[in-house]
């Protein structure tokens, strides 16, 4: 920021638009000015750099000669000192006085502006007051909205199914309670307005965000609102059929039917029985992937009809790899 080129003070290219450099005049006008907290040092730089180049004539005496001389232009009587330097200050005079460009005494012409006036030309208000920001002003009070804050909840993977609700203290010590609604998801964002850090000057409190993590299910993985399952089924009940007792997210449990013939991977859904949906009505739905496991340990009389059952198979299931 400590640049002499006004282009550069505003951080905007030579051919910028009327428009670009009013963008940026108001971004860094929000981040530098004093009353929100800013570095007046820089503020001055950049007020005198938009000075120039928001105007039609001033930016072109400054594009040619590289600095502003004046409405007579170049010659006798103007530059560095001269009384006749600079240009008139676009808010209007006021409470606050700083120096802003060639033709004060101290090498700078001396600029009075009013902040209400600062805040109202560029976003909307009025002689009195207006909003910056966040920032509310009424003369050279400024009364300051309160930081936002985010609080990070880890949860149980029941409690984001049923939702819960924990206790929580504020930066200034304020004991609140936060609502986790059912259906809450990994990552998921709360708003609470107005649970935040306390305003400046009477200003409003700042919003609280509550960022939700779910501790990891043994078995149970979220999808939105759906749940996945993976299901273990025997040789025999993937073969033969079978009704198998399925645990459900909520904590209960369910029959399934497994038809004869299953093969491992296969998906069935069970409707309804998924998590709640946070944006709609009802709940998304279980997904049982089934997985035909073979036993670890064989008896003796096991291995034996196992050995029978492989004797009568007759189907050769690998016959499409040949």
């Amino acid at each position: 920021m400590a640049s002499n080129n006004y282009y550069d003070t505003l951080g905007v290219k030579k051919d910028a638009s009327a428009d670009d450099i009013k963008r940026a005049f108001r971004k860094l006008a929000r981040k530098y000015h004093p009353d929100a907290g800013g570095d007046e040092e820089k503020f001055k730089q950049v007020n005198e750099a938009y000075e120039v180049l928001s105007d039609t004539e001033k930016r072109k005496q400054y594009d040619e000669y590289g600095q502003y001389f004046g409405p007579n232009g170049p010659g006798p009587g103007y530059g560095p000192g001269s009384a006749a330097g600079g240009g008139a200050n676009p808010f209007g005079g006021g409470a606050y006085t700083y120096s802003t460009g060639p033709g004060s005494p101290g090498g700078y012409q001396q600029v009075d502006f009013d902040l209400g006036d600062i805040f109202g030309s560029m976003f909307g208000g009025g002689k009195h007051g207006g909003s910056f920001g966040g920032y509310q002003t009424r003369g050279r009070a400024a009364a300051g909205r309160g930081q936002d804050l985010q609080m990070d909840l880890d949860i149980d993977f029941a409690e984001a199914f049923a939702g819960t609700s924990r206790r929580a203290v504020t930066e200034d010590g304020k004991e609140l309670s936060v609502s986790i609604p059912a259906g809450a998801t990994d990552g998921g964002r709360l708003r609470f307005r107005g649970k935040g850090g306390p305003g400046v000057g009477g200003g409003p409190r700042g919003d609280l965000e509550v960022v939700t993590h779910i501790r990891p299910h043994p078995f149970f993985k979220r999808v939105g609102a759906d749940v996945t399952l993976t299901l273990p089924l025997t040789y025999t009940e993937a073969a033969l059929g079978a009704h198998v007792t399925v645990p459900l997210p909520d904590g209960t449990k369910a029959k399934l039917k497994i038809p004869a013939g299953t093969q491992s991977g296969k998906v069935f859904r069970m409707k309804g029985k998924g998590a709640p949906k946070l944006k709609a009505k009802g709940a998304g739905d279980l997904l049982v992937t089934a997985q035909i496991t073979a036993p670890k340990h064989i008896s003796g009389r096991t291995k034996e009809l196992l050995e029978e059952l492989q004797d009568l198979q007759k189907e050769d299931i690998r016959a499409a790899l040949k």
